[in-house]
């Protein structure tokens, strides 16, 4: 009877977690979307309620196919392979949940379809799709400390946060000789930097526009946001899209038919606009 029982269990996690086909959402009545746990402006708690730019475009995603949403809360690994591993084709390490779709995934040709040591496809469970965002890097910066000084030698003077381990730091730490690392601030956030920021602790925060643009909120004349002096950097923008699993390509044409339109027609620019954020069309959009 136990043995039963846990194969029962089984049996209905098992079908629980499985990513499924665009037929099988329409037919449950309900989709799973993958969002990050704790990472405003984008997918976070509000009053115990999803919050965020992601999360409406998810309604808008359940919206447009007539079916209700459920979200599946993950945590940033240390790689975006890991990521689409845990969201859409493996599924978490213990419960084995997947989601039908995860939001916010870098879109880059290259990365898709990159090619391992072996020559085999890296990425060949997921398929990368429908760009609804281009993010990118930028400085908020305090006046009063910076002197409108727009290039980045006066962080050889003045402090300046940023993101432990993330790219605004080892480009930061290497550019002019290494002369700005011992004024570089570590922080577990952006928004822990522009707390230090508001402080008079440091001169400015380095790390994505919309998180800056969410962490200021209205700015003065005080303070400023822009991508002077990052000219250099390796990487200064990209795209932001969605994936699903390799197998349901037919979902990612129906999440197309609603997305594309949302950019095309100005909706989803009115959308980020409501939380306060610039939005700039994906390159995707442009090229086409």
């Amino acid at each position: 009877m136990v043995v039963r029982i846990l194969f029962l269990i089984c049996v209905a996690l098992s079908s629980y977690a499985n990513a499924r086909s665009y037929e099988d959402i329409i037919e449950s009545g309900q989709i799973t979307i993958a969002v990050y746990n704790d990472f405003p402006p984008y997918s976070f708690l509000q009053d115990g309620e999803p919050a965020g730019v992601d999360i409406e475009i998810g309604k808008h995603i359940a919206k447009g196919l007539g079916v209700s949403v459920e979200w599946l809360w993950i945590n940033a690994d240390e790689n975006l392979e890991d990521d689409l591993r845990n969201a859409i084709w493996k599924g978490h390490i213990i419960t084995r949940q997947k989601a039908d779709v995860m939001l916010r995934v870098p879109y880059d040709r290259r990365f898709a379809y990159a090619i391992d040591g072996y020559g085999l496809p890296k990425n060949e469970l997921v398929v990368m799709f429908s760009p609804y965002q281009r993010e990118s890097w930028a400085l908020v910066r305090d006046h009063e400390k910076t002197n409108d000084i727009r290039t980045l030698a006066i962080f050889q003077y003045e402090n300046v946060a940023v993101e432990l381990d993330s790219l605004p730091s080892f480009f930061l730490g290497a550019t002019i000789g290494g002369r700005l690392r011992d004024k570089l601030v570590h922080v577990d956030s952006v928004f822990t930097g522009i707390d230090k920021l508001k402080a008079g602790e440091v001169a400015a925060v380095a790390g994505m526009r919309s998180q800056l643009q969410w962490g200021m909120g209205p700015l003065t004349s005080q303070y400023d946001i822009s991508a002077d002096g990052l000219a250099a950097m390796s990487i200064k923008s990209w795209d932001i899209g969605m994936a699903v699993k390799q197998d349901y390509r037919e979902l990612t044409y129906a999440i197309e038919g609603i997305i594309t339109p949302m950019v095309n027609s100005g909706e989803m620019e009115k959308l980020y606009l409501e939380y306060g954020l610039s939005y700039e069309i994906p390159d995707y959009f442009r090229t086409e």
